[in-house]
């Protein structure tokens, strides 16, 4: 896309487009996310580091228990084993949400517990390293080729960053691309090699929006935020490209009481498992300056850096809960979990961070932490994670010992 198309977008608004806002598709919940866009997720954070662990799979080792057939499409009667290890590649803060109520927290996940999966992907994750660059990535055609797709191919010349350029001694080769930018005037388009796409506008000073379009982390209602993402569709959807759009936006607090909303895009389609997968890995973020500019668009696209190991069973959620309780489960949250009567929420998602060596389903409980409940009502919700996947593929999952997993 040119750049004068880019502001042309903007100044063919529908007058009655923000009349019709409602009509526009809507989950029935909101996405409460942990890492924002800006310093403000610092206030959530009990910052603690920690080594990050992964599963990665065992091939010598088999299981000889047959998949049978997925949608149509037999998989191979033998799944490796997926032994868990651990990796010093990245460093996480504690994972808590504050709320008034666990209602509050509702994140736009298409999971419910009335959704039963026999199996389900499992995935490894080739952007994975130990230096937190996503090498080998997609390759450097790939991005291109990714670049030209947003474009039409016309754009001038492109900036290479190669991982010479800063970070020597690695380990990855000094020419190998780790991202690709094109400028387009009133923005840069990004293409980062593990597939995600940065379009930044203005050098992060954000383009103007209509007066009556609200885009800020802490004075928008949640109505105005659904109208504010159909807006930005709307006049920037040849940038996002979905298929089935679906908007979804959040509020969690700091600890003196104050909202943060966030405002995403999903493509759902209504296929329970591809919808799944999209919420984990596919995620678009929408982000706004301090004065309510539409300041950048990053779109995920995890899945391109990924290779599919099988299909594997999974348990039910009450079966994790068990494991939960017997306290089976990964969390940065630096208290044992407090027993059955605090298990706030349960839902199905993919860990799919750079340290995740498999990218595999887990259900994610919220726990209410008693120890951190405020003096001014907001109760701290702490993540805390069982593996879907059934126990007899996965070896040495340690239990929590009383520290930091």
């Amino acid at each position: 896309m040119k750049a004068e198309d880019i502001s042309e977008a903007m100044n063919n608004i529908n007058e009655n487009f923000i009349e019709s806002a409602n009509e526009i598709r809507k989950p029935k919940s909101k996405k409460s996310t942990w890492i924002k866009w800006v310093s403000a997720a610092a206030a959530f954070a009990v910052v603690a580091f920690i080594g990050a662990k992964a599963f990665v799979p065992n091939q010598p080792e088999q299981n000889d228990d047959p998949v049978g057939e997925v949608g149509g499409t037999e998989y191979g009667s033998f799944l490796p084993i997926l032994e868990y290890i651990e990796s010093d590649a990245t460093a996480y803060g504690f994972e808590g949400y504050l709320a008034y109520d666990i209602s509050e927290l509702e994140n736009g996940n298409p999971w419910n517990k009335k959704m039963v999966f026999e199996v389900l992907p499992v995935f490894r994750n080739n952007s994975f390293n130990e230096v937190g660059i996503a090498y080998p990535g997609i390759g450097e055609e790939a991005m291109l080729k990714k670049l030209n797709s947003i474009t039409g191919g016309e754009h001038g010349e492109i900036e290479y960053s190669r991982v010479g350029d800063f970070s020597s001694g690695t380990g990855i080769p000094d020419d190998f691309v780790d991202r690709i930018e094109a400028d387009f005037g009133n923005c840069t388009i990004e293409i980062q090699s593990n597939g995600t796409v940065v379009v930044t506008y203005n050098g992060f000073d954000g383009e103007e929006l209509p007066d009556d379009i609200s885009f800020t982390y802490t004075e928008t209602s949640e109505g105005e935020a659904f109208e504010t993402i159909a807006y930005i569709y709307k006049n920037y959807g040849d940038i996002v490209g979905l298929s089935e759009a679906t908007f979804v936006t959040s509020k969690e607090y700091t600890f003196d009481g104050e909202e943060i909303r966030d405002y995403n895009i999903y493509d759902f389609s209504g296929d329970e498992i591809n919808d799944i997968l999209n919420f984990s890995f596919n995620e678009i973020q929408l982000a706004p300056n301090d004065e309510g500019k539409l300041m950048l668009i990053r779109i995920n696209d995890k899945l391109s850096c990924a290779e599919k190991i099988g299909d594997y069973p999974i348990i039910s959620t009450e079966e994790a809960k068990d494991m939960l309780l017997e306290g089976g489960y990964i969390t940065t949250v630096p208290y044992e979990m407090p027993g059955k009567k605090y298990i706030a929420k349960a839902e199905l998602i993919y860990r799919s961070g750079i340290g995740e060596n498999i990218w595999m389903p887990y259900y994610r409980f919220l726990v209410e932490l008693p120890e951190m409940a405020q003096e001014n009502g907001l109760k701290n919700f702490g993540a805390y994670y069982v593996p879907a996947v059934e126990a007899k593929y996965i070896t040495g999952l340690p239990l929590w010992n009383g520290s930091f997993n």
